[in-house]
Protein backbone atom coordinates (compact mmCIF):
# COMPACT_ATOMS: atom_id res chain seq x y z
CA UNK A 1 0.00 0.00 0.00
CA UNK A 2 0.99 3.37 -0.26
CA UNK A 3 2.13 5.66 1.96
CA UNK A 4 3.65 8.88 2.70
CA UNK A 5 7.14 9.55 2.71
CA UNK A 6 8.98 8.78 5.85
CA UNK A 7 10.30 12.36 5.77
CA UNK A 8 8.03 14.60 8.00
CA UNK A 9 8.97 17.62 9.48
CA UNK A 10 10.67 18.25 12.94
CA UNK A 11 9.43 20.39 15.37
CA UNK A 12 11.33 23.02 17.16
CA UNK A 13 11.67 24.11 20.45
CA UNK A 14 9.80 28.16 20.62
CA UNK A 15 9.93 30.97 22.47
CA UNK A 16 6.14 31.28 24.04
CA UNK A 17 6.45 35.20 24.24
CA UNK A 18 6.87 35.01 20.69
CA UNK A 19 3.31 34.84 20.08
CA UNK A 20 2.77 37.94 21.60
CA UNK A 21 5.16 40.26 21.26
CA UNK A 22 5.91 42.50 17.86
CA UNK A 23 9.29 43.03 16.61
CA UNK A 24 10.53 43.99 12.99
CA UNK A 25 11.47 41.32 10.52
CA UNK A 26 14.73 42.96 10.42
CA UNK A 27 15.68 42.54 13.50
CA UNK A 28 14.15 39.23 14.11
CA UNK A 29 13.82 37.86 10.37
CA UNK A 30 11.37 34.72 9.78
CA UNK A 31 12.47 31.20 11.26
CA UNK A 32 13.89 28.92 8.66
CA UNK A 33 11.95 25.92 7.61
CA UNK A 34 12.08 23.32 10.47
CA UNK A 35 14.30 20.65 9.46
CA UNK A 36 12.97 17.15 8.85
CA UNK A 37 13.00 14.10 10.81
CA UNK A 38 13.83 10.63 9.16
CA UNK A 39 12.21 7.60 10.40
CA UNK A 40 14.87 4.99 8.88
CA UNK A 41 12.60 2.08 10.10
CA UNK A 42 9.05 3.08 8.03
CA UNK A 43 10.38 1.04 5.11
CA UNK A 44 11.06 -2.08 6.72
CA UNK A 45 7.79 -2.12 8.33
CA UNK A 46 5.96 -1.29 5.21
CA UNK A 47 8.26 -4.67 3.72
CA UNK A 48 6.73 -6.37 6.59
CA UNK A 49 3.44 -5.29 5.86
CA UNK A 50 3.12 -5.90 2.67
CA UNK A 51 5.42 -9.41 2.65
CA UNK A 52 2.43 -10.52 5.53
CA UNK A 53 -0.14 -9.54 2.83
CA UNK A 54 1.23 -11.33 0.37
CA UNK A 55 2.00 -14.11 2.44
CA UNK A 56 -1.72 -14.46 3.58
CA UNK A 57 -2.91 -14.21 -0.18
CA UNK A 58 -0.55 -17.23 -1.12
CA UNK A 59 -1.39 -19.32 1.76
CA UNK A 60 -5.48 -18.88 2.03
CA UNK A 61 -5.12 -19.50 -1.83
CA UNK A 62 -3.56 -23.08 -1.36
CA UNK A 63 -6.55 -23.50 1.69
CA UNK A 64 -6.07 -25.05 4.67
CA UNK A 65 -5.84 -28.97 3.30
CA UNK A 66 -2.49 -27.88 1.39
CA UNK A 67 -0.97 -25.49 3.82
CA UNK A 68 -1.60 -27.49 7.30
CA UNK A 69 -0.96 -25.95 10.50
CA UNK A 70 0.81 -22.81 8.73
CA UNK A 71 -2.71 -22.51 8.04
CA UNK A 72 -4.17 -21.36 11.08
CA UNK A 73 -1.25 -18.55 11.99
CA UNK A 74 -0.99 -17.42 8.31
CA UNK A 75 -4.60 -17.01 8.21
CA UNK A 76 -4.84 -13.82 9.94
CA UNK A 77 -1.61 -11.85 8.07
CA UNK A 78 -4.28 -10.17 6.44
CA UNK A 79 -3.15 -7.42 9.28
CA UNK A 80 -0.66 -6.18 7.81
CA UNK A 81 -3.03 -4.03 6.45
CA UNK A 82 -4.07 -2.58 9.88
CA UNK A 83 0.04 -2.21 9.65
CA UNK A 84 -0.37 0.22 7.21
CA UNK A 85 -3.44 2.13 8.26
CA UNK A 86 -1.34 2.71 11.52
CA UNK A 87 1.93 4.23 9.84
CA UNK A 88 -0.03 6.26 7.49
CA UNK A 89 -1.78 8.02 10.57
CA UNK A 90 1.68 8.56 12.02
CA UNK A 91 3.25 10.39 9.02
CA UNK A 92 0.29 11.90 7.94
CA UNK A 93 -0.71 13.49 10.77
CA UNK A 94 2.51 14.55 12.13
CA UNK A 95 3.35 17.72 9.81
CA UNK A 96 -0.11 18.94 11.17
CA UNK A 97 0.66 18.22 15.29
CA UNK A 98 4.64 19.83 14.28
CA UNK A 99 2.76 22.93 12.65
CA UNK A 100 0.28 23.40 15.51
CA UNK A 101 2.70 22.60 17.76
CA UNK A 102 5.16 25.86 16.56
CA UNK A 103 2.04 28.13 16.00
CA UNK A 104 2.68 27.63 12.16
CA UNK A 105 -0.12 27.49 9.51
CA UNK A 106 0.35 23.91 7.66
CA UNK A 107 0.17 22.56 4.20
CA UNK A 108 -3.12 23.99 2.66
CA UNK A 109 -5.83 21.29 2.05
CA UNK A 110 -5.76 21.63 -2.15
CA UNK A 111 -2.02 21.16 -1.49
CA UNK A 112 -2.16 18.13 0.75
CA UNK A 113 -4.57 16.71 -0.98
CA UNK A 114 -2.62 16.78 -4.30
CA UNK A 115 0.73 15.32 -3.04
CA UNK A 116 -1.52 12.32 -1.72
CA UNK A 117 -3.52 12.14 -5.39
CA UNK A 118 -0.01 12.16 -6.55
CA UNK A 119 0.98 9.28 -4.42
CA UNK A 120 -1.87 7.00 -4.58
CA UNK A 121 -3.39 7.45 -8.13
CA UNK A 122 -1.57 7.27 -11.44
CA UNK A 123 -0.10 3.51 -10.02
CA UNK A 124 -3.42 2.68 -8.72
CA UNK A 125 -5.11 3.85 -12.42
CA UNK A 126 -2.08 2.28 -14.15
CA UNK A 127 -2.28 -0.95 -12.39
CA UNK A 128 -6.36 -1.61 -12.84
CA UNK A 129 -6.12 -0.22 -16.42
CA UNK A 130 -3.68 -2.72 -17.31
CA UNK A 131 -5.32 -5.62 -14.83
CA UNK A 132 -8.91 -4.74 -16.64
CA UNK A 133 -6.95 -4.52 -20.06
CA UNK A 134 -5.28 -8.22 -19.58
CA UNK A 135 -9.46 -9.20 -18.60
CA UNK A 136 -8.00 -10.28 -15.11
CA UNK A 137 -10.48 -8.30 -12.90
CA UNK A 138 -13.94 -7.38 -13.81
CA UNK A 139 -14.95 -3.70 -13.15
CA UNK A 140 -18.71 -4.77 -14.27
CA UNK A 141 -21.18 -2.13 -15.43
CA UNK A 142 -19.93 0.59 -13.37
CA UNK A 143 -16.06 1.20 -13.70
CA UNK A 144 -16.12 4.68 -12.54
CA UNK A 145 -16.37 3.38 -8.54
CA UNK A 146 -12.93 2.11 -9.03
CA UNK A 147 -11.23 4.62 -10.55
CA UNK A 148 -12.74 7.06 -8.20
CA UNK A 149 -12.13 4.98 -5.21
CA UNK A 150 -15.78 4.42 -4.33
CA UNK A 151 -16.21 0.42 -4.72
CA UNK A 152 -16.38 0.20 -0.70
CA UNK A 153 -19.63 1.27 -0.61
CA UNK A 154 -21.60 -0.93 -3.08
CA UNK A 155 -22.18 -4.29 -1.69
CA UNK A 156 -21.78 -5.60 -5.61
CA UNK A 157 -17.86 -3.69 -6.10
CA UNK A 158 -16.37 -3.86 -2.35
CA UNK A 159 -14.37 -6.58 -2.95
CA UNK A 160 -14.29 -6.63 -7.00
CA UNK A 161 -11.25 -4.65 -9.33
CA UNK A 162 -7.98 -5.29 -7.37
CA UNK A 163 -8.98 -6.94 -4.22
CA UNK A 164 -6.24 -5.10 -2.05
CA UNK A 165 -7.50 -1.93 -3.35
CA UNK A 166 -10.48 -1.45 -0.90
CA UNK A 167 -7.88 -0.38 1.78
CA UNK A 168 -6.89 2.42 -0.89
CA UNK A 169 -10.47 3.59 -0.56
CA UNK A 170 -10.11 3.55 3.55
CA UNK A 171 -6.77 5.90 2.92
CA UNK A 172 -8.44 8.12 0.58
CA UNK A 173 -11.00 8.85 3.27
CA UNK A 174 -8.57 9.03 6.16
CA UNK A 175 -6.83 11.95 3.83
CA UNK A 176 -10.03 13.71 3.37
CA UNK A 177 -10.36 13.62 7.15
CA UNK A 178 -6.85 14.74 8.26
CA UNK A 179 -7.09 17.74 7.49
CA UNK A 180 -10.68 19.12 8.25
CA UNK A 181 -9.60 17.38 11.68
CA UNK A 182 -6.73 19.22 12.55
CA UNK A 183 -8.42 22.51 11.31
CA UNK A 184 -11.42 21.41 14.17
CA UNK A 185 -8.10 20.84 16.64
CA UNK A 186 -6.73 24.46 16.13
CA UNK A 187 -10.08 26.07 16.56
CA UNK A 188 -10.67 24.38 19.62
CA UNK A 189 -7.39 25.40 20.54
CA UNK A 190 -8.21 29.36 19.45
CA UNK A 191 -11.26 29.09 21.34
CA UNK A 192 -9.60 27.85 24.84
CA UNK A 193 -7.37 30.26 24.68
CA UNK A 194 -9.32 33.27 23.68
CA UNK A 195 -7.76 34.38 20.51
CA UNK A 196 -5.23 34.53 18.32
CA UNK A 197 -3.46 31.72 16.65
CA UNK A 198 -4.02 28.52 18.97
CA UNK A 199 -1.59 26.06 19.21
CA UNK A 200 -2.86 23.00 20.34
CA UNK A 201 -1.45 21.82 23.63
CA UNK A 202 -0.63 18.11 24.23
CA UNK A 203 -2.93 17.43 26.43
CA UNK A 204 -5.88 18.55 23.54
CA UNK A 205 -4.20 16.36 20.67
CA UNK A 206 -4.13 13.64 23.12
CA UNK A 207 -7.49 13.77 23.84
CA UNK A 208 -8.53 14.06 19.88
CA UNK A 209 -6.91 11.10 19.19
CA UNK A 210 -7.86 8.87 22.22
CA UNK A 211 -11.59 10.28 21.21
CA UNK A 212 -11.09 9.12 17.87
CA UNK A 213 -9.61 5.26 18.48
CA UNK A 214 -13.61 5.04 20.99
CA UNK A 215 -15.24 6.32 17.83
CA UNK A 216 -13.99 3.39 16.03
CA UNK A 217 -15.31 1.09 18.61
CA UNK A 218 -18.93 3.16 19.04
CA UNK A 219 -18.97 3.03 15.31
CA UNK A 220 -18.60 -0.85 15.10
CA UNK A 221 -21.09 -1.06 18.16
CA UNK A 222 -23.43 0.47 16.14
CA UNK A 223 -22.65 -1.45 12.86
CA UNK A 224 -22.84 -4.81 14.34
CA UNK A 225 -26.62 -4.48 14.81
CA UNK A 226 -27.40 -2.91 11.63
CA UNK A 227 -28.80 -5.99 8.96
CA UNK A 228 -30.20 -4.12 6.27
CA UNK A 229 -30.21 -6.04 3.38
CA UNK A 230 -27.66 -4.65 0.54
CA UNK A 231 -27.43 -7.19 -1.80
CA UNK A 232 -28.19 -10.92 -2.92
CA UNK A 233 -25.58 -12.38 -4.13
CA UNK A 234 -24.47 -15.78 -6.05
CA UNK A 235 -26.97 -18.58 -4.56
CA UNK A 236 -29.55 -15.96 -2.58
CA UNK A 237 -26.26 -14.92 -0.68
CA UNK A 238 -27.87 -12.63 1.22
CA UNK A 239 -24.94 -9.07 1.47
CA UNK A 240 -26.25 -6.80 4.98
CA UNK A 241 -24.51 -3.18 5.89
CA UNK A 242 -21.97 -4.72 8.36
CA UNK A 243 -20.65 -7.00 6.14
CA UNK A 244 -19.43 -4.47 3.76
CA UNK A 245 -18.75 -1.69 6.42
CA UNK A 246 -15.26 -3.07 7.63
CA UNK A 247 -13.48 -0.84 5.16
CA UNK A 248 -15.37 2.28 5.96
CA UNK A 249 -13.39 5.14 7.84
CA UNK A 250 -15.73 5.32 10.99
CA UNK A 251 -14.94 1.82 11.19
CA UNK A 252 -11.39 1.91 10.96
CA UNK A 253 -10.38 5.11 12.59
CA UNK A 254 -8.99 4.22 15.84
CA UNK A 255 -5.92 2.45 13.66
CA UNK A 256 -5.41 5.58 12.30
CA UNK A 257 -6.11 7.01 15.33
CA UNK A 258 -3.47 5.43 17.23
CA UNK A 259 -0.46 6.37 14.49
CA UNK A 260 -1.66 9.31 15.21
CA UNK A 261 -1.49 9.51 19.36
CA UNK A 262 2.52 8.18 18.35
CA UNK A 263 2.89 11.37 16.10
CA UNK A 264 1.36 13.75 18.94
CA UNK A 265 3.97 11.68 21.66
CA UNK A 266 6.86 12.07 19.24
CA UNK A 267 6.21 15.81 18.37
CA UNK A 268 6.23 16.64 22.12
CA UNK A 269 8.80 14.54 22.90
CA UNK A 270 11.18 16.52 19.92
CA UNK A 271 10.24 19.94 21.97
CA UNK A 272 10.45 18.33 25.69
CA UNK A 273 14.14 16.72 26.30
CA UNK A 274 12.78 14.76 29.55
CA UNK A 275 10.03 13.11 27.72
CA UNK A 276 11.95 11.79 24.75
CA UNK A 277 14.41 10.49 27.23
CA UNK A 278 11.91 8.59 29.08
CA UNK A 279 10.08 7.41 26.01
CA UNK A 280 13.33 6.33 24.32
CA UNK A 281 13.73 4.31 26.94
CA UNK A 282 10.81 2.89 26.93
CA UNK A 283 10.86 1.67 23.09
CA UNK A 284 15.06 0.96 22.97
CA UNK A 285 13.96 -2.38 23.49
CA UNK A 286 12.65 -3.51 20.23
CA UNK A 287 12.79 -7.06 20.33
CA UNK A 288 10.99 -6.80 23.67
CA UNK A 289 7.72 -4.59 21.58
CA UNK A 290 8.08 -7.37 18.82
CA UNK A 291 7.72 -9.61 21.58
CA UNK A 292 4.28 -8.17 22.21
CA UNK A 293 3.55 -7.58 18.70
CA UNK A 294 4.06 -11.39 17.84
CA UNK A 295 1.95 -12.61 21.16
CA UNK A 296 -1.11 -10.39 19.99
CA UNK A 297 -0.76 -12.08 16.53
CA UNK A 298 -1.21 -15.77 17.91
CA UNK A 299 -3.35 -15.14 20.59
CA UNK A 300 -5.65 -13.65 18.38
CA UNK A 301 -5.01 -16.34 15.40
CA UNK A 302 -5.19 -18.99 17.63
CA UNK A 303 -7.90 -17.80 20.57
CA UNK A 304 -9.93 -16.33 17.72
CA UNK A 305 -9.16 -16.79 14.09
CA UNK A 306 -9.90 -16.42 10.33
CA UNK A 307 -12.99 -14.57 10.37
CA UNK A 308 -15.58 -15.04 7.64
CA UNK A 309 -16.85 -11.81 5.50
CA UNK A 310 -20.67 -12.94 5.98
CA UNK A 311 -20.86 -12.91 9.72
CA UNK A 312 -16.98 -12.71 10.97
CA UNK A 313 -17.80 -8.69 11.14
CA UNK A 314 -19.70 -8.09 14.04
CA UNK A 315 -20.05 -7.80 17.98
CA UNK A 316 -16.96 -8.87 20.13
CA UNK A 317 -15.35 -10.53 17.54
CA UNK A 318 -14.91 -7.43 15.38
CA UNK A 319 -13.66 -5.48 18.56
CA UNK A 320 -11.35 -8.05 19.48
CA UNK A 321 -9.95 -8.55 15.97
CA UNK A 322 -9.65 -4.10 15.69
CA UNK A 323 -8.09 -4.48 19.48
CA UNK A 324 -5.57 -7.26 18.62
CA UNK A 325 -4.34 -5.43 15.16
CA UNK A 326 -4.20 -2.39 16.52
CA UNK A 327 -1.44 -4.03 19.29
CA UNK A 328 0.31 -5.89 17.32
CA UNK A 329 0.80 -2.61 14.69
CA UNK A 330 1.48 -0.49 17.65
CA UNK A 331 3.86 -2.47 18.75
CA UNK A 332 5.66 -2.74 15.80
CA UNK A 333 5.91 1.22 15.08
CA UNK A 334 6.81 2.62 18.18
CA UNK A 335 10.34 1.03 18.16
CA UNK A 336 10.86 2.77 14.65
CA UNK A 337 10.14 6.10 16.35
CA UNK A 338 11.73 5.81 19.77
CA UNK A 339 14.68 4.80 20.92
CA UNK A 340 18.36 4.52 19.20
CA UNK A 341 17.72 3.82 15.45
CA UNK A 342 21.80 3.01 15.42
CA UNK A 343 21.17 0.56 18.10
CA UNK A 344 19.92 -3.40 18.31
CA UNK A 345 19.16 -5.92 15.54
CA UNK A 346 15.59 -5.13 14.57
CA UNK A 347 16.58 -1.56 14.08
CA UNK A 348 19.65 -2.65 11.51
CA UNK A 349 17.36 -5.19 9.83
CA UNK A 350 14.72 -2.98 9.22
CA UNK A 351 17.25 -0.34 7.33
CA UNK A 352 19.34 -3.05 5.62
CA UNK A 353 19.06 -2.05 1.81
CA UNK A 354 17.37 -5.10 0.29
CA UNK A 355 14.49 -4.62 3.57
CA UNK A 356 14.66 -0.65 2.62
CA UNK A 357 13.84 -1.57 -0.84
CA UNK A 358 11.11 -3.83 -0.75
CA UNK A 359 9.81 -1.23 1.25
CA UNK A 360 9.75 1.86 -1.12
CA UNK A 361 8.37 -0.48 -3.64
CA UNK A 362 5.98 -1.78 -1.62
CA UNK A 363 2.39 0.00 -2.95
CA UNK A 364 3.74 -1.49 -6.51
CA UNK A 365 3.76 -5.12 -5.03
CA UNK A 366 0.66 -4.15 -3.24
CA UNK A 367 -1.67 -3.38 -6.02
CA UNK A 368 -0.16 -6.37 -8.75
CA UNK A 369 0.94 -9.70 -6.11
CA UNK A 370 -2.58 -11.17 -5.83
CA UNK A 371 -3.69 -11.17 -9.59
CA UNK A 372 -0.47 -12.34 -10.55
CA UNK A 373 -0.61 -14.81 -8.10
CA UNK A 374 -3.83 -15.96 -9.00
CA UNK A 375 -2.69 -16.46 -12.48
CA UNK A 376 -0.44 -18.93 -11.32
CA UNK A 377 -2.26 -21.89 -10.76
CA UNK A 378 -4.00 -21.80 -14.27
CA UNK A 379 -0.44 -21.43 -16.08
CA UNK A 380 1.06 -24.88 -14.27
CA UNK A 381 -2.69 -26.56 -15.49
CA UNK A 382 -3.28 -27.13 -11.63
CA UNK A 383 -5.62 -26.31 -8.99
CA UNK A 384 -3.87 -24.04 -6.30
CA UNK A 385 -4.73 -26.52 -3.66
CA UNK A 386 -2.15 -28.58 -5.24
CA UNK A 387 0.60 -26.09 -6.17
CA UNK A 388 3.37 -25.80 -3.67
CA UNK A 389 2.82 -22.79 -1.15
CA UNK A 390 6.45 -22.47 -1.28
CA UNK A 391 6.10 -22.10 -5.26
CA UNK A 392 2.89 -19.78 -4.76
CA UNK A 393 4.97 -18.02 -2.58
CA UNK A 394 7.70 -17.14 -5.16
CA UNK A 395 6.02 -16.57 -7.70
CA UNK A 396 3.69 -13.89 -6.17
CA UNK A 397 7.21 -11.94 -4.75
CA UNK A 398 9.27 -12.92 -7.91
CA UNK A 399 5.85 -11.43 -10.61
CA UNK A 400 4.76 -9.08 -7.87
CA UNK A 401 8.18 -7.24 -7.07
CA UNK A 402 9.07 -7.64 -10.78
CA UNK A 403 5.52 -5.29 -11.33
CA UNK A 404 6.40 -3.25 -8.99
CA UNK A 405 9.63 -2.30 -9.58
CA UNK A 406 8.49 -1.46 -13.21
CA UNK A 407 6.22 1.01 -11.27
CA UNK A 408 8.72 2.33 -8.80
CA UNK A 409 11.10 3.45 -11.56
CA UNK A 410 8.64 4.23 -13.99
CA UNK A 411 6.31 6.13 -12.88
CA UNK A 412 5.88 6.31 -8.58
CA UNK A 413 9.62 7.78 -7.74
CA UNK A 414 9.68 10.23 -10.98
CA UNK A 415 6.46 11.46 -9.56
CA UNK A 416 8.03 11.79 -6.27
CA UNK A 417 10.15 14.57 -7.51
CA UNK A 418 7.16 16.33 -8.34
CA UNK A 419 5.66 15.99 -4.73
CA UNK A 420 8.70 17.05 -3.44
CA UNK A 421 8.77 19.92 -5.09
CA UNK A 422 5.56 20.67 -4.26
CA UNK A 423 6.65 20.11 -0.67
CA UNK A 424 9.13 22.85 -1.22
CA UNK A 425 7.06 25.64 -1.65
CA UNK A 426 3.98 24.32 1.21
CA UNK A 427 3.85 26.21 4.50
CA UNK A 428 5.10 23.15 5.99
Amino acid sequence: MAGPTTDVPEARPADPADATRAVPEEVHPRPAPPRRAHFPGFEGLRALAASAVVVYHAVTLAGSAATGRLYTPVSVLDMGVSVFFVISGFLIYRPFVAAGAEGREPAGPLRFWWRRVLRIVPAYWLALSVLWGLGWVDLGPQPWRFYLFLQIYDAYTTLSGIVPAWSLNTEMSFYLFVPLWAFLVRKVATVRRGAGRGRPSVALEVGGTVALVVAGYLSRAVMSDVDRVWAVGGEGQVVTMREVSFSWLPNTIDLFALGMLVAVLSVAAARDDRLRARLDRLAQPAGLWWAVAAGAWLVFAYGLGEPSLNGGYRGGYWQARQACFGVVAVALLVPAVFGDQDRGLIRRVLRMRPVAWLGAVSYGLYLWHQDLLERIPGWLDRPPSEVPVALLLAGAFALGLLAAAVSWYGLEKPLARVRRQVAATSPS
